[in-house]
């Protein structure tokens, strides 16, 4: 049964709702905030080091829709062949429905241009939020959910946590670097896809692993 109580988790997420929903009507008015962020953080990351902008455009390509259904949909199978259905729907509609949809509705709200000063890849579309962000904050984030439900090693789910972070940034870095979205854009990503995790995570609570049963009519 999903606990119904508020709980502190509850305030802070609301917090960071209200975050995303002032941040995107900044990016929506081209607030002169939101463009000094940027230039900020894409200049210096423009100017990296050679082999750094090599390895971000290799590993920003397991963001692509192709590759994210993939892999969705081999983790889902590897979490029902360890007898966990209910992880598996969990987890492929935070990735799926969640991510692509509402990341999509959001990109065809504020038509955002994407930059073009700065190219390393060539993609159409608008530019906020980043979908890649988005989705593998959802993508991420939905495993370490379900990781913190079945494993029981603490260090083990913290380095897990570590890693799961690490993995996000650098997605969002990737995005920069290759020059198809704004800092303001991964950014928007990162808190449009934890508000709908952690959405998710609290209507499913107590739901999330095991198999399904179906209510028997008596």
């Amino acid at each position: 049964m999903v606990n119904k109580r508020w709980r502190t988790q509850d305030t802070l997420m609301s917090g960071l709702l209200i975050l995303w929903f002032g941040w995107t009507i900044a990016v929506a008015q081209s607030a002169t905030m939101i463009s000094r962020f940027d230039q900020a953080i894409a200049i210096p990351l423009h100017h990296s080091s050679q082999w750094f902008q090599q390895l971000m455009t290799s590993y920003t390509q397991l963001g692509n829709p192709h590759m994210i259904t993939i892999i969705t949909l081999v983790v889902g199978v590897i979490l029902l062949l360890l007898r966990q259905p209910r992880a598996t729907l969990f987890f492929w509609i935070n990735v799926w429905v969640l991510g692509g949809y509402g990341n999509y509705f959001i990109k065809q709200l504020i038509q955002r241009p994407r930059p073009t000063a700065w190219r390393l890849v060539q993609i159409g579309g608008y530019s906020y939020p980043s979908g890649h962000s988005t989705t593998t904050t959802l993508l991420i984030g939905s495993l370490l959910v379900i990781a913190w439900d079945l494993l029981k090693e603490t260090t083990l789910k913290r380095s897990l946590l570590g890693l799961g972070i690490l993995m996000i940034l650098l997605m969002m870095v990737s995005r920069i670097i290759v020059g198809v979205h704004y800092p303001s854009d991964t950014l928007g990503g990162l808190m449009l896809g934890s508000c709908l995790l952690y959405l998710s995570t609290r209507l499913t609570t107590g739901h999330r692993t095991g198999p399904i049963r179906l209510k028997s009519r008596s």
